[in-house]
Parts: structure tokens; sequence; C-alpha cells
């Protein structure tokens, strides 16, 4: 898998939906459970057998990214920074682009708020299987997450459903809600073409993007070709699922009257498809190979296939917002001592006085001070804080070098 895939891990943005936390501090860098949020994803990318990487950053925060992920969470991959300015705005798809040159074979892209116990070798599995152009990571709403009270002004929460319409794992529709807002549309519409193909489409609509995708290398030197696209999520993945039931336009021959210079140029995005793609050589192979249900579509007909697979049950969480902050705060303890059964959720460099009350599912972090009868319940306390005697601290995340008065 290390030599399949090239992983890009994107942590440039600014955190826009948790700007109580970011408007101060780096989104990547925000802690849970005492580690950078930042080394959640590159640690899944290690255990999947990755050896290297390439990160992307805000130019203001690369060297403290550097340096505690090397020295504070001793991370043994060799790291790619790439550090973008800060006063340059960069979508998703943008930071791709400005990496182009570096893109060497198929990308693994995950984004920094990304936690999950999902194996990588699933999605993968399903990528190589459909020889897909792009596989994602879908997941479903978790059983585990909670109501918790969010600190912060109050505002109502903007709905960010998708509509996505599948044939077993084959993604063959996908618009967001807000989209049809825009267009001011009460249904869905859909090509009889595309019914005529798969007559059994059941739309989702309670399903998470988590922003992880297995994608083809061409679609990368799409990208860099049309700079108009600024999303992955957003434009990008809506426009390969579209594309998928496209045919390859007919190159018209160039008007005689008029200069090369000036005539338009058009990008169609099947024209960037390599004509040594895999699926044409196993097309060549077809005496051998059972091309029926879904594998017929996957080496007959369609040149783009969407592919997604879906997460039921297990840790996976985004921490985008001030609400799923908590809430992977919440669960990280039990996370963190499912990868390291020596793992205690108290350092051993803390200081405890007297008999504290600390629930099995806290975790205190190095060289703290805890005074006697406090009582710390479904928390996450930071490094070098001190938390005076007689202390109650119930579903609450405490930052580095927080002193918390007696009383």
């Amino acid at each position: 898998m290390a030599k399949e895939f090239q992983p890009v891990v994107l942590a440039a943005g600014k955190g826009s939906r948790m700007t109580d936390l970011t408007s101060q501090n780096c989104k990547a860098l925000l802690p849970i459970g005492n580690m950078p949020m930042l080394w959640y994803p590159i640690d899944a990318l290690q255990r999947a057998g990755f050896e290297e990487a390439i990160v992307i950053v805000l130019s203001s925060y690369c060297a403290e990214a550097q340096k505690l992920l090397v020295e504070v969470c001793d991370v043994q991959m060799r790291l790619d920074f790439v550090s973008i300015p800060d006063q340059d705005y960069m979508g998703t798809a943008d930071s791709l682009r400005y990496i182009r040159d570096k893109i060497k074979r198929d990308v693994l892209i995950i984004s920094c708020d990304l936690i999950m116990d999902i194996s990588l070798h699933n999605i993968a599995n399903i990528y190589r299987t459909y020889d897909a152009t792009v596989t994602m990571l879908l997941c479903s709403p978790s059983d585990q997450t909670t109501e918790v009270p969010v600190p912060g002004p109050k505002s109502k929460k903007k709905s960010e459903r998708d509509f996505i319409g599948f044939e077993g794992n084959r993604v063959l529709y996908m618009t967001s809600e807000a989209d049809l807002a825009d267009l001011d549309e009460d249904v869905i519409s859909f090509r009889r073409s595309v019914f005529k193909k798969h007559p059994s489409m059941n739309i989702k609509s309670n399903l998470t993007d988590c922003h992880l995708y297995i994608i083809k290398k061409w679609v990368i030197d799409y990208l860099a070709d049309n700079r108009q696209i600024s999303s992955i999520k957003g434009e990008l993945i809506p426009l390969l699922v579209k594309k998928q039931f496209s045919k390859a336009k007919k190159k018209e021959l160039p008007n005689p009257n008029e200069s090369v210079i000036s005539e338009e140029v058009k990008t169609d995005i099947l024209s960037y498809i390599p004509k040594d793609d895999m699926s044409g050589v196993i097309q060549n192979m077809s005496s051998w190979i059972d091309h029926t249900g879904d594998m017929e579509d996957c080496f007959h007909g369609n040149t783009i296939r969407c592919y997604a697979h879906i997460v039921k049950g297990g840790m996976c969480l985004r921490t985008n917002t001030v609400g799923s902050y908590c809430e992977t705060n919440r669960q990280i303890p039990k996370y963190l001592m499912g990868l390291d059964k020596d793992l205690t959720n108290v350092a051993s460099s803390a200081s405890l006085k007297g008999k504290p009350q600390i629930g099995a599912d806290c975790l205190i972090g190095d060289s703290c001070n805890i005074g006697e009868k406090v009582s710390i319940k479904r928390s996450v306390i930071g490094r070098h804080c001190t938390v005076g005697e007689k202390i109650k601290i119930t579903n609450s995340v405490i930052l580095d070098h927080v002193n918390i008065a007696e009383g």
C-alpha cells in the first residue's frame, strides 16, 4: 500500500466553523486527548504501513507543527511539510493543485480533523477491486455521540446534509442540501439513462463525508488545468460522480480563419484518462473475467467510476465544530487506550494530592498538579495545569497551562 499510494494530509484549514477555538490558535494543532489534532491522521497512516507523507500546513505554524510531531509525538514517518501563505485563501482542491509537481502516483488524501479506528486497507481494497477513479470514506451517525452542552454563543445549526445515490457501494449521484436550496428545487432530478443502467438506486441523506479519498493521479493533472475548482468535497467529487455517465467529446477541426493563439482551449475531463489505463488491459482479458453485476459496469463503458466505503460502528469523527471537538475529546480516552494497552489515564509526571476522584473516561496531562477533594468526570486536562482543592470538573476540555483556583 505504501508504494501504491502517495498520502497527503490536508492541514491548512483555518477552522472557520470553530472560531471560538481557532481565532488565536491553529486548528490542526488543537489538543485532542493531549495530542495535537494533526497527529491522529498521521498515526493512522503509520499504522497502515506508510513511511512518508506530504503535510500541507499554513506557513505561520509550519515550524511549530514539525517540532510537535517529531519531538513531542515521536512520529517516525518522513514528513514533507509544504507551507501555504496565511494570506492566500486556498480550498482543499487548490492545495492539491499547489503540490501537483510532488504527486507521482495515485493519491490518498486525508483531512487533519479526521479521527478514526477504521483500517485504511478497507477503502484501498474497494479502490483496487473496481479500479475506481475515486473511492471515498463515508460514515453513519455514531450511536456513541451524546448531546453535550457546547460553550459559546447559541446559533441555529445550518443543514449540511448530502443526498447520495448508491447501487451497492457504487456512488451514482451526489449533491448537498445547500445546492438544492440554491436551485430552489423541492425534487431531485435524475437522467433516465442512469436509471436504465442502475434501476435500484438507493438515496441516503444521513451519511457524513469523512474527507478521506483515494484518487487517481490523472485527476490531479485535470485539477491543475481547471483552476475554477476550489473544493474537493463540494466541487471535485460531485463533478466526478456526474461525469461517470458522460461520453468523450468528439474533437472538432480548428477554425481555419482563426489564429491558433486565439483559439479557446477546452479541457474535457475524459481526455485526461491515460490510454494505458488498467481498465483497458482488463477488458482485453475478458475471456477469464466475470463481467456480471456491478463488475460489468466496472470494466465496460464507464471510464470514470466512483465508489464509497461506508463505515458502520467504530469511531469515525470529524472535528470541525466546537460541538464535535467536545465530543471527540469525550471519546478519545477509550480510543487512545485501545492503541496503547500500557497507557494510563493519569500521566506519570502528574502530582495528585490526597485521593481525587478521577473517572476512567478522563485524561490528565503531563506535569499537572491536582489538589485534594477534586472530582473530575468525562474531561481532558491538558499539560502543566494546576487544579486547586474542592473543584468539580465535568464534561470539560482544559487546555495546557491553565490554573483553576481553589473553590
